[in-house]
C-alpha cells in the first residue's frame, strides 16, 4: 500500500474515532439529561393534574341570581366543594345567604353547611340555620328553601321568636308569594309550645 493512501486511511480512522469520542463526552449526556429533564417534567405534570382534578374545594364562594319577579337571591359561603356524580350540587361551608325580595325585607339565612343546587337554587341548611325576618327569628337544624314551589320548610328543633311571642315546633312552613306561616308538629299529639306577652 501506497504510504500517501495508508496517511489518508489513518487520518480518517483517527477522525471517526475522535467524532465518537467527542459526541459521547459532549452531546451522549445531554441526550440522556434532556430525556431526564423531559420524563421529570411529565411526571411534575401529570401530579399537578391530578391535583386539579383531585381538589375540588372552592374557597369564598358567591352565587347571585334573580327570578323573574324581581326578587333576588345571594348565597355566600367561606368554602364549598363539588359533589363527584352531582355536578350541579355544591356542598357549602360557613354560609350566609340572602333572598331579597321587591318591595319587601329582606330574609337572611345563616348555617354551619347547606347543600345548594346550581341548577334551579334549591338550598337546603343545616346545622345551626337562623333565620332573620324583619323583627322575627326562627332557629332550626334544617331548613330546606324551594325555589320551585316558593316555599321554605324549617324543620327539627324550631324556635320561633318576635318581639312579642316565643313558639317551639316541630315544622315552620313559610310560603312567600302568599306570606303565610304554618307552624306544626309532626306528631298531631304534640303541642305546639308558645310563650307571649299579651
Amino acid at each position: 500500500m501506497d504510504k500517501g493512501k495508508s496517511l489518508q486511511l489513518s487520518l480518517i480512522v483517527i477522525l471517526i474515532i475522535s467524532s465518537i469520542i467527542f459526541y459521547k463526552k459532549f452531546f451522549y449526556k445531554n441526550v440522556n439529561l434532556t430525556e431526564k429533564e423531559i420524563n421529570e417534567k411529565k411526571i411534575e405534570n401529570n401530579s399537578s393534574e391530578n391535583k386539579v382534578k383531585n381538589s375540588n374545594v372552592i374557597e369564598t364562594l358567591k352565587y347571585v341570581s334573580q327570578d323573574l319577579l324581581g326578587n333576588t337571591y345571594v348565597i355566600n359561603a367561606d368554602s364549598a366543594q363539588f359533589e363527584k356524580d352531582k355536578i350541579d350540587n355544591i356542598i357549602l361551608f360557613k354560609v350566609n345567604a340572602e333572598i331579597i325580595r321587591q318591595d319587601d325585607e329582606a330574609i337572611k339565612i345563616y348555617s354551619e353547611t347547606a347543600n345548594y343546587n346550581k341548577k334551579n337554587n334549591d338550598t337546603i341548611f343545616k346545622n345551626s340555620v337562623v333565620i332573620e325576618y324583619g323583627n322575627q327569628i326562627i332557629k332550626a337544624e334544617v331548613v330546606k328553601l324551594n325555589f320551585s314551589e316558593n316555599l321554605i320548610e324549617i324543620v327539627e328543633n324550631v324556635y320561633y321568636m318576635n318581639t312579642n311571642t316565643k313558639i317551639y315546633a316541630d315544622k315552620v312552613e313559610l310560603d312567600l308569594l302568599r306570606k303565610k306561616m304554618k307552624i306544626s308538629m309532626i306528631n298531631q299529639n304534640d303541642n305546639i309550645q308558645i310563650t307571649g306577652k299579651y
